[in-house]
This record gives structure tokens, C-alpha cells and sequence, in this order.
């Protein structure tokens, strides 16, 4: 059986998270499940970061997680797969399995339903796409494992709180991680500037900055235009206004999108998106 985890790594992990709860629960299972494996295991330490690892993207991600979640499977399996290519393929799904399967658990002790349901299902079912004979023995053991509620709201907490340093002070009320992400993005872009504790919209070309502001910004906060106005969420004008020093956002957005022709520059902005 390979493993890829060295004995000096074994170590560090098992002092290090000692009294992590998660690293308990998957360490109650999972020397059985890497005994089981007959060439690829994972030992619990490694599983445990690998688990740990995963839950760092979907707290960093929040609910923009789902389009990439298909993703995260097809990553880690070609990740195991560079390992050693003569695994089969049942055994490569078996260990990418294991670790959704705990993955899956610790989401599972969210209050957030979103986590709590809508993920965890779209998780399972990404597990039943890539199914293998017994995988769901596998996991009916895994989600039998005891892990307190509110562990996974309590690793949210510290991860925001960990990542709080790097990030761009916004308001309250418009501060989501949706905002964090494509701020961040057109600042490296240079399509927006932070500095001496103000924001400002640089744009792309030299017209239709305020409008390719309003836009960008209804991107972000996921307004939907119709003939009956906005059936997305909530635009957070007001606030939105301040942030930049400019007025009237909302009228600019619904311009962009009542144009007969669609701006040349709103092709680079979607682009920060994809």
C-alpha cells in the first residue's frame, strides 16, 4: 500500500491538533479505512489535513463554492493519481471519497443551511457521480462518527479571523466574501485603487467610469435586470455611493443594461468573474 505521508509528518500533525476534534474523529475510523486500502491509503493524519484543507476553500468560498465544487473532486483525484499512476481507478474515487466523506461531516455540524443541507447534498451527489463498489458503506461509517454541533461554524470563525489582516475594510453591510474576492481581483487588475483608507473606480479606458463601476458593483451584489426593474438581490446603493464619492450608482446600472448595445468594456469586467 502506498502512503504518502512520512513519519515525521505523522508526528507533527499529531501533536499539533492533538485535541482538535475533527483529527479525534477521523483518527476513531481511519487507520481501519487506510487498512482496507490495498494500495492506496490515506493515513488520518493525512486525511485530516486533506479534510482540513477542503473546508479552508468552502470557508474562504462561502456559497460561491458550488460551481467549483465539481472541480475540487477532479483536483484532488489527478492530485492522488500524480502520486502513482498505477492505481486503479476504483481506489483513486475511494480516497478522494474519504476524504468528501469528512468533509461532509464537519459541514453537517453548521447551523447554516447552506452548508448544512444544500452543500452536503451537492457534495454527495458529486461522491454518487464517481461512485465504487461499497462507497456507500464507506461513508455511512464516516457519517456515523460523533462531531459536535457548531464545529464547523466554530472553524469558519477562525479562519475570518486568521484572514481578517488581508482584508479590504469595507462596510458592514456590504462586506461579504463575494465583495472581498472581486475587489481584491480589480485591484490586481488595476481597475480599482485602495489607498489612505480610500476606494476609487480607475476603469477601463477613460469613459463610462462611473457606469462600469455601477456595473461591476451589480455584478458583485448579483443585481438582475428586467423589464420590471431588479429581481436579483437587494442593491446596496447607499451605501455603495459613499464607498466610491459618486451619486446616483443604481441609475447608471440600469442604463448599462437598458443600452441598445452592449458596452465594449463590460467583456473585461465579466472577465473578472470567470
Amino acid at each position: 500500500m502506498n502512503q504518502r505521508f512520512q513519519n515525521a509528518e505523522i508526528s507533527r500533525v499529531s501533536k499539533e491538533y492533538a485535541e482538535d476534534e475533527l483529527y479525534k474523529a477521523i483518527c476513531s475510523i481511519g487507520s481501519q479505512l487506510e487498512a482496507e486500502s490495498q494500495e492506496f491509503g490515506l493515513c488520518p493524519e493525512e486525511c485530516f489535513m486533506e479534510t482540513r484543507e477542503l473546508l479552508s476553500t468552502i470557508a474562504e468560498k462561502g456559497e460561491d463554492i458550488i460551481s467549483d465544487a465539481d472541480n475540487l473532486w477532479l483536483l484532488k483525484h489527478n492530485e492522488y493519481k500524480r502520486f502513482d499512476r498505477h492505481i486503479s481507478e476504483d481506489e483513486l474515487r475511494k480516497a478522494v471519497c474519504t476524504v468528501f466523506g469528512f468533509v461532509i461531516l464537519a459541514l453537517d455540524s453548521s447551523s447554516y443551511s447552506f452548508y448544512r443541507y444544500t452543500l452536503t447534498e451537492h457534495l454527495t451527489y458529486i461522491i454518487s457521480n464517481h461512485k465504487f463498489d461499497g462507497w456507500t458503506a464507506i461513508l455511512n461509517r464516516i457519517f456515523l462518527v460523533p462531531l459536535s454541533d457548531g464545529w464547523f461554524d466554530t472553524f469558519i470563525n477562525k479562519e475570518t479571523e486568521e484572514n481578517d489582516a488581508t482584508q479590504l475594510p469595507l462596510p458592514k453591510t456590504i462586506n461579504t466574501k463575494r465583495a472581498q474576492k472581486y475587489f481584491q481581483k480589480a485591484i490586481e487588475m488595476g481597475y480599482m485603487k485602495y489607498e489612505d483608507g480610500k476606494f476609487e473606480w480607475k476603469g477601463v479606458g477613460d469613459r463610462g467610469k462611473v457606469s462600469q463601476l455601477a456595473y461591476f458593483c451589480g455584478r458583485i451584489y448579483n443585481y438582475k435586470n428586467s423589464f420590471d426593474g431588479n429581481i436579483g438581490e437587494n442593491f446596496p446603493e447607499e451605501e455603495l455611493n459613499k464607498l466610491f464619492g459618486v451619486s446616483r450608482l443604481y441609475s447608471s446600472l440600469v442604463q448599462v443594461y437598458n443600452a441598445q448595445k452592449p458596452q465594449q468594456w463590460r467583456t473585461l469586467i465579466d472577465d473578472l468573474f470567470e
